[in-house]
């Protein structure tokens, strides 16, 4: 649903386009990234920031999404056309806006107010583990930062352009779930659960997050892929984490 600050508008609603997916050749996966892991990647962006002294946002969910995301392109890449570097990417989060509408919900209001904010991109810019890592990291940072501007400013013209990006066959990238749900913790009578899966993820290509099994800090990343797809993103999220222990 899109939303104006103009009283006279009318809300719209538009479907996304319909996705075609066939399920028999995608493969599920989960993908673990410790606090230690994390703090590697931490540490990696701000050696990389020195230069540019620029305040960055690097909260695990950030770091987390990005690192997901420039696995996934370059997963897909690897298993593409060379003319992939060329494709279109639209990647981003969802995002809580029931405390910042102008004027805010009502304390008493029961019920989701859920909006994305999303960048454009080129998959090139995801190119290489490392830089590819450093653009995600930034771009991401810069939405988590503007997200408390107006929340629907440009909102219609931007989803339309989103739409129009993915029929000319864009790749998405979204997340679902989050780091906070404590879905580990939860007990409706039969214990605690043993492995968690957001379904949807299937259809919608997005990357699920939970906080980790252990109870440690860490992050567990769901993915859903194509085998050859599947295979290239587990060489580049593990060789991603050995090359940051390399010495600088």
């Amino acid at each position: 649903m899109w939303f104006s600050s103009d009283p006279n508008s009318k809300p719209s609603l538009k479907v996304l386009p319909p996705v075609s997916v066939d399920f028999n050749k995608l493969v599920r996966a989960s993908f673990v990234l410790t606090r230690e892991d994390i703090k590697k990647l931490r540490d990696s962006i701000n050696d990389l920031n020195d230069s540019k002294q620029k305040q960055l946002h690097l909260s695990t969910y950030v770091l987390t999404l990005a690192y997901a995301y420039v696995c996934i392109v370059n997963a897909k890449r690897e298993e593409e056309a060379a003319a992939a570097a060329n494709r279109d990417v639209i990647f981003g989060f969802p995002v809580d806006y029931r405390s910042r509408l102008n004027p805010p919900a009502p304390l008493n209001y029961f019920g989701n107010c859920v909006g994305r904010v999303a960048e454009f991109a080129k998959a090139s810019d995801f190119m290489q583990l490392e830089k590819g890592f450093a653009f995600a990291v930034e771009k991401l940072s810069d939405l988590v930062k503007g997200i408390d501007a107006d929340a629907f400013e440009g909102s219609k013209e931007k989803i339309a352009q989103i739409m129009a990006k993915l029929k000319q066959g864009a790749l998405l990238l979204s997340v679902a779930g989050s780091t906070h749900f404590d879905v580990y913790g939860s007990d409706f009578g039969w214990g605690r659960p043993k492995k968690v899966e957001i379904v949807s993820i299937d259809v919608s290509g997005a990357v699920s997050l939970a906080e980790s099994r252990d109870g440690c800090g860490g992050v567990e990343v769901g993915v859903v892929l194509e085998k050859p797809q599947m295979e290239a993103f587990a060489s580049l999220f593990r060789d991603g984490l050995d090359a940051s222990d390399a010495p600088r």
